[in-house]
């Protein structure tokens, strides 16, 4: 028995002790099943919104040790590359109240500190009855880390500096009431156009439609885009030790260039997609991909304006852990977490984590905490001579859009949670001896190190159970 094994059973045991724990404290809370919130204008048709921004760079990003996010431990910060910052979108129909979205340039937040955030606003959500703030991360392999995985390796420390994290709250807080002060009545349209030229594939299918929401004041003032695309922020690389907000810098900066508008931005389903080799320097292929993703931004020609109304649904729920690895860091406090009793996982562990539908007008949105394969998204699964266990897709979950009967639908991936990937069933290969620590290559010699860094093999079940609970109370 080789190392790796030996730390796989040293693992596990700890992570079972701790579920062992929590079931001698009894079951986790129950949930209950939120009920549809619908907010519609009852006058017109205008939205209101507002738009806020502010930076969330250390004054002393390198007089201080901070650690890059996103690739590998105990990668400190060296310098400065392109600023972050985190923007807010406020949303309401003039009518029942409103939600706020934000999109902030860090790899992550974890729905502990998501709670953290929501509970320094509890003032502002009762004044201004905020149905949900909703807060989307980039997930910039290049930023500060914010999730805690990426600190010191020996001995283990938490990559999370507890200054910096609080500079970021209070700059998400900042920004959600600068948002709402600055709100303003006009229309709202969604657009949409095709980027495969711009994204590439990695070990499974992608999502290469770019979409755009377009928020436009009746007094003439800058426009509001929020643009959802489904590439991995991780272009600069990772030898890359300078700060930077990847690709979504540069589409930002490209569009300003040509049009004056505040823009936000979220991924999609990310899983094994990322930006296509455009250019052999990182840097350089970082610019030119967001450059090419604003072009594409800017030649939307197929706006649909949105009716004034919203429907959210806000779901808590408990995710089974069975990773031990990420178990043992939530064990050690490197990054924080909310983790109860669980039957369902072999650990006895769940992560208490959310999913939530919103819509806006007829366009339907679901928000997820990790990581998504385009195909759980929008179907087209390997069958089995292409999957990476031989078996075909009959084991995969049903797809999140066939069960809203929707093609359309958006998602906001690592939003309101840091739950790592969600790998498609019939495509989630464990290490033999060393399952979640080490990854393992398929029969077509494809690298599974997906599976490594999400919180079980089965988490495409339980979120398509989730998601199918809601739609059916929901649309049906």
């Amino acid at each position: 028995m080789d190392l790796g094994d030996l730390a796989t059973k040293l693992l596990k045991k700890v992570a079972a002790g701790k579920g062992k724990k929590f079931a001698k404290k009894g079951n986790a809370p129950v949930i209950e099943k939120a009920q549809p919130i619908r907010m519609k204008n009852k006058t017109d048709n205008f939205y209101n919104a507002g738009f806020a921004c502010a930076e969330i760079m250390p004054a002393d990003v390198t007089a201080k040790k901070y650690y890059i996010a996103g690739y590998k431990m105990d990668h400190p910060v060296t310098g400065v590359h392109d600023p972050l910052t985190v923007r807010a979108m406020w949303l309401d129909c003039k009518d029942g109240g409103g939600i706020v979205l934000v999109s902030a340039d860090i790899i992550g937040l974890t729905g502990y500190d998501v709670k953290v955030v929501r509970d320094s606003l509890s003032d502002f959500t009762k004044k201004t009855d905020c149905k949900l703030i909703n807060i989307s991360c980039s997930h910039s392999h290049a930023s500060i880390d914010t999730v805690g995985y990426w600190g010191r390796l020996m001995p283990p420390q938490s990559g999370m500096d507890k200054e910096y994290m609080q500079l970021v709250f209070d700059k998400i807080k900042q920004v959600c009431i600068e948002a709402y002060e600055n709100r303003k009545e006009g229309k709202l349209y969604i657009g949409s156009v095709r980027v495969p030229d711009v994204i590439s594939e990695g070990r499974a299918a992608s999502d290469d439609k770019l979409s755009r929401f377009r928020f436009v004041p009746n007094d003439g003032s800058a426009e509001t885009w929020f643009i959802n695309c489904g590439a991995h922020p991780n272009t600069m690389g990772g030898d890359c030790t300078e700060v930077s907000a990847d690709y979504p810098y540069y589409l930002r900066e490209a569009i300003n260039k040509v049009k004056p508008v505040n823009v936000l931005f979220s991924v999609g389903a990310i899983a094994s997609v990322n930006i296509e080799d455009v250019a052999e320097d990182r840097a350089e292929r970082t610019k030119l991909g967001g450059e090419m993703l604003a072009k594409a931004a800017l030649s939307i020609d197929n706006d649909e304006e949105l009716d004034a109304e919203i429907t959210l649904v806000h779901q808590p729920y408990y995710a089974p852990i069975e990773n031990y690895v990420l178990a043992f860091m939530f064990i050690l406090k490197l990054c924080n977490s909310r983790a109860y009793h669980c039957a369902e996982s072999s650990l006895g562990l769940g992560l208490l984590t959310e999913m939530n539908y919103i819509k806006l007008g007829k366009q339907k949105i679901l928000t997820l905490g990790g990581e998504a394969f385009a195909e759980s998204i929008y179907g087209g699964y390997f069958d089995a001579e292409n999957s990476g266990t031989g078996i075909g897709p009959e084991v995969n979950a049903t797809p999140l859009a066939e069960i809203v009967n929707d093609p359309d639908l958006i998602v906001f991936g690592v939003t309101n949670d840091m739950t790592g990937y969600m790998v498609p069933s019939n495509n989630a290969v464990l290490h033999p001896t060393q399952a979640y620590l080490s990854s393992y290559r398929d029969n077509l010699d494809r690298n599974h190190y997906h599976e490594t860094n999400g919180l079980s093999v089965n988490i495409t079940h339980v979120i398509a159970r989730e998601f199918k609970d809601i739609i059916d109370r929901t649309e049906k």
